[in-house]
């Protein structure tokens, strides 16, 4: 399979660079052509582990940690070779000096100073159970996973397993294992069957050697402080004594669900209070800020706390986390002027007044922040018109950010309220999708006069618009309707006009030509200006076969370079503009992407930047495209001088648009040509026989389409 370089050239995953528990990595404004970044939300915060000088804090897809005495922040994901995202289960062990994560999709990383070793056995297992790591237990030298098969044990230092307690329950029936105490050469775990307990001095493998304590089926939170071990029935706390669990006279406080060890001590939460039990009762400790308590741990005198809603906090309510997206869910987004706008907005068929999202996520310069407008909640998308930006609601209109004003009714509209805003669009007029009003689509002039339209249906979605102002408007029904509202000209698109199925996404490119996704594969409407000419779309075809006949294509995008991503169930793919070339395949496997069901694609055509929205949460990556002009302007190549210890690409951007760069020695010999794509290109540092270059200063020319336009350039490389 041909690929592009900048497509190709993944970060390569060695565990000697994977320092974790001593490095350190800056969290930059923009990233490298060809590398990743995520952008999880870390405020569902879940699981926290505290070393010596590090606090690890998972989140529902992210996980990162922060140094105690610096607080400095780094993030940790498959970038960084970890098997997997969403963390359900996490250890630290001081002696080895490994921090063991186990994931919801039975991956488990054990992650030592300096390597990183994997286990994938339950993970990759064709056995059809839930796969995740329920719980971590280390003991003299080996570590314990719960799982819903049993216990699978793993020699610590080497990460390699040793047996596995299966078909472990009454009878020897299959038990899911939910937690687990080593205790005394002993394992205590409790399983959808109640707490059962197994001496490692007997053979486990063997049922008749685990003895069950009865009536412990509905006992939660196993918890072991010192030699005695709890657990919770109900509100009462129980202690095991003598081989039996006595109630120990302690009611839970209020609102108290969990128990924790913390520095020696049980302790739980409730209604805003930290509780720590001194052998009778439990004493109020501390009052904290937080609402939702997953996790905590205390450092000197501060409680650490993994909060369901404000991520990692400590007591006095200051927030640890680093910044991230309000939520791995988005509604929508979209980004306007080199900003990532995301939505959260809930569904406008599910939308009865009763939901307020109050804000809405931003990513600028490197960073995510959440902004809110007063007044105005759910947001659901955004579109510059005019020099101001508007946002749109569901349930509250549309907001006018340099007049700041909320418009609740749409002038000449036939409903007397337009609130529920799915959709926003913008040329040279504002587009306004009012969803179920009678006239659903509005215009909006730079002079303020708005045009309402009704088109038969009235659930739209989305609008896009096309080079010369045509609107493509995808409706709930899975029909594009197609609008010039200068002639108040309308049309719908069909099967019948070579839709495969239902529309999922539309895009239009560089090139104005209109990709359509949908529940049937892909199809192209060429000259999308011109759609009332001819509405007959294409499926376009690969290596003599209809391209994704009959697959779900949930995403499609266009980048600079005019080439079509397609977001899919099994990944994302790339294809030259004419799908002749399949230019990459990125997917779970051989990508940092979390998940291979790709759900909505975003383009920053200033940097070439592609964000991918996935079931598990959102990842970029920097193409080597951007949106190109007739000219050369600002052009950047670096990084530049190309340091020994570089190993990925080399970008230029500013290039005129589509210009071939030709690239020379000192001496003027060819090296290699490479193409933009749109405004930019990316040289792999190889010559024309795919040979690596060697030190030395190197040369770029390249010229416009028409000639007119000349750019030298140079760079120096050292090996």
């Amino acid at each position: 399979m041909k690929r592009f370089a900048d497509l190709v050239s993944l970060r390569r995953w060695g565990l000697s660079s994977l320092a974790f528990l001593v490095g350190w990595v800056a969290i930059s404004q923009d990233i490298a052509m060809g590398t990743w970044r995520t952008h999880f939300s870390y405020s569902n915060a879940r699981i926290i582990e505290v070393t010596s000088d590090k606090i690890f804090c998972a989140s529902e897809n992210g996980l990162f940690s922060r140094e105690i005495t610096s607080g400095s922040l780094r993030r940790l994901s498959k970038i960084d070779g970890l098997s997997d995202v969403g963390v359900s289960a996490m250890r630290y062990n001081s002696d080895l000096n490994v921090l063991v994560v186990g994931y919801r999709s039975g991956y488990v990383d054990f992650i030592f100073e300096d390597k990183l070793l994997n286990i994938s056995d339950l993970a990759k297992t064709n056995l059809e159970v839930e796969k995740t790591i329920n719980d971590v237990e280390f003991g003299s030298s080996r570590t314990y996973l719960a799982t819903d098969l049993g216990v699978i044990v793993v020699n610590t230092s080497t990460a390699g397993i040793a047996e596995n307690y299966v078909q472990i329950g009454t009878g020897g029936n299959e038990v899911e294992v939910l937690e687990i105490v080593y205790r005394n050469d002993s394992l205590f775990i409790r399983t959808s069957e109640g707490i059962q307990a197994g001496s490692l001095s007997t053979n486990l493998l063997d049922f008749n050697n685990w003895s069950r304590f009865p009536a412990t089926s509905g006992f939660v939170n196993l918890t072991l402080v010192g030699s005695d071990l709890y657990a919770t029935f109900g509100s009462d706390l129980r202690i095991l004594t003598s081989g039996s669990w006595l109630d120990t006279g302690a009611d839970l406080p209020a609102g108290a669900t969990k128990l924790f060890e913390v520095d020696g001590e049980l302790v739980t939460y409730g209604n805003g209070v930290i509780y720590t039990f001194d052998g009778t009762v439990f004493q109020s400790t501390a009052n904290v800020s937080a609402s939702s308590v997953n996790d905590l741990d205390r450092i000197t005198d501060t409680f650490i706390i993994a909060d369901g809603e404000l991520g990692l906090v400590d007591n006095k309510g200051d927030v640890l986390s680093p910044a991230g997206p309000i939520s791995d869910l988005f509604s929508n987004f979209r980004i306007i002027s080199n900003q990532l706008f995301g939505f959260h907005a809930p569904s406008p068929f599910a939308y009865d007044g009763s939901q307020q999202v109050a804000s809405f996520s931003v990513f600028a310069e490197g960073t995510w922040q959440s902004k809110s407008i007063a007044g105005f909640t759910n947001v659901s998308d955004v579109a510059r018109f005019n020099g101001s930006f508007y946002y749109a609601s569901i349930g509250d209109g549309i907001y006018d950010e340099s007049g700041e004003t909320i418009l609740k009714d749409i002038p000449g509209s036939s409903s007397e309220l337009d609130t529920v805003i799915t959709a926003l669009g913008s040329a040279e007029r504002l587009w306004v999708s009012s969803f179920g009003a009678t006239n659903p689509i509005h215009t909006m002039d730079t002079e303020q006069n708005w045009m309402s339209f009704f088109l038969g249906e009235n659930e739209f979605l989305t609008i896009d618009i096309a080079e010369l102002g045509i609107g493509w408007l995808g409706a709930a029904s899975g029909i594009i309707t197609v609008l010039d509202p200068e002639e108040n000209l309308s049309d719908l698109i069909t099967t019948a006009d070579g839709l495969p199925s239902s529309f999922i996404d539309i895009d239009i490119s560089v090139e104005d030509n209109a990709w359509v996704g949908t529940s049937r594969g892909p199809a192209l409407f060429p000259s999308a200006s011109f759609i009332f000419s001819d509405s007959q779309g294409i499926r376009p075809s690969f290596e003599n076969r209809t391209l994704f006949e009959d697959q779900t294509i949930n995403a499609v995008m266009t980048d600079g370079g005019n080439r079509i991503w397609f977001g899919t169930n099994s990944g994302l793919w790339v294809f030259d503009e004419n799908t002749s070339e399949q230019v990459a395949v990125f997917n779970e496997e051989n990508s940092p992407l979390p998940s291979n069901s790709i759900i909505q694609l975003s383009y920053n055509g200033s940097n070439g930047e592609v964000f991918v929205l996935t079931d598990k949460g959102m990842v970029s990556f920097r193409s080597s495209s951007s949106i190109g002009s007739r000219t050369h302007s600002n052009v950047n190549i670096f990084p530049n001088p190309v340091r020994p210890e570089y190993q990925g690409l080399v970008g230029l951007t500013g290039l005129a648009r589509n210009v071939n760069v030709k690239i020379t020695d000192v001496n003027g010999n060819l090296v290699r040509e490479i193409d933009a794509n749109g405004g930019s290109a990316s040289w792999d540092l190889t010559n024309v026989k795919g040979g690596k270059i060697t030190t030395g200063v190197y040369l770029f020319f390249s010229s416009s389409l028409d000639g007119e336009e000349i750019y030298v350039g140079k760079i120096a490389v050292i090996r």
